[in-house]
């Protein structure tokens, strides 16, 4: 393993994944990969080992926090793989079909699609499907290891909260440009599941800059708001109040899955419960989200 100026922390993470999991872990510096890093572990992708690639343009400690990020989703998925617990999220042809289904029914409700021509409708259809998949595949996970660091390894927390600011501009508007062209449904819930982790982490870090009505523009000005004054016919029509709204009580679901003592000494059944953490998230979202038949 290249030596890539690692921290003792990392070092030590990196080490302890390799003896927990009886397995090597490479590491790949590439100037494609996003900033917030990439696993292709053998346990969801069967490729045979286990890679953890960082962006050449992070340095220091922000490239640490992303590495041991990854590390330390892939020893939730390698422990829970061992104990023959770890399931990816997928779908069949039954499931697939209730999904789209669904979001065919959602187009013809939405006045931004109910016109929309049918080549483009499926098109969609296939996009919006595919695209709460991969959330729901990433996201809970991602959190976790995001709490785990916050807890076990401060040592990051500067770096940490960069990349969470950063992450959130970035995760909230990543449907703006899209977002007369899609049912406003998708565009709250998908919202509100970043929402939802940056209330979370505030939280957590104590940080009150992560509170996405502070790091949000299109939030900030929910801010000051009572509740009387965001139920005017003004703000329900609102887009992003509705992120909101739909956020804080993701938020709250969120609250109730992440109910463990992650500042606990660090052993496998540590990693498991991790795991059984991002499944009940998972879980809690889909019956929220009435996708709970979309994906198995």
């Amino acid at each position: 393993m290249a030596s890539y100026n690692l921290s003792p922390e990392l070092r030590d993470l990196i080490d302890l994944a390799r003896e927990m999991l009886d397995t090597e872990i490479f590491l790949h510096r590439r100037t494609d990969v996003p900033t917030q890093g990439l696993l292709i572990d053998d346990y969801t992708f069967r490729t045979g080992k286990n890679v953890i690639a960082f962006s050449s343009s992070q340095l220091g400690m922000l490239k640490d926090f992303v590495i041991a990020k990854q590390c330390l989703i892939l020893l939730a998925r390698g422990i829970a793989a061992k104990n023959n617990r770890y399931r990816v999220l997928s779908f069949e042809n039954q499931t697939a079909l209730a999904g789209a289904r669904q979001i065919y029914l959602d187009t013809l409700k939405d006045e931004n699609t109910r016109k929309m021509e049918m080549w483009r409708k499926k098109q969609l259809i296939f996009e919006l499907f595919l695209l709460f998949h991969e959330t729901l595949s990433e996201l809970p996970l991602t959190i976790l290891a995001n709490i785990v660091i916050a807890k076990q390894y401060p040592v990051m927390r500067n770096a940490q909260v960069y990349s969470l600011l950063k992450g959130s501009m970035r995760d909230m508007h990543d449907l703006v440009p899209v977002k007369d062209f899609i049912p406003q449904r998708y565009f709250v819930l998908h919202n509100g599941m970043f929402y939802a982790r940056d209330m979370l982490m505030a939280y957590i870090l104590s940080e009150y800059k992560l509170n996405p009505v502070i790091n949000i523009p299109e939030l900030q000005r929910f801010r000051n708001l009572d509740v009387k004054e965001m139920m005017t016919h003004r703000w329900s029509r609102s887009i992003w109040y509705h992120t909101k709204v739909i956020g804080d009580a993701m938020s709250n679901i969120l609250k109730l899955s992440v109910n463990y003592d992650f500042e606990r000494e660090i052993d496998p059944d540590y990693f498991l419960a991790v795991y059984e953490c991002c499944v009940d998230i998972v879980n809690r979202w889909l019956v929220m989200m009435a996708m709970q038949d979309w994906y198995t």
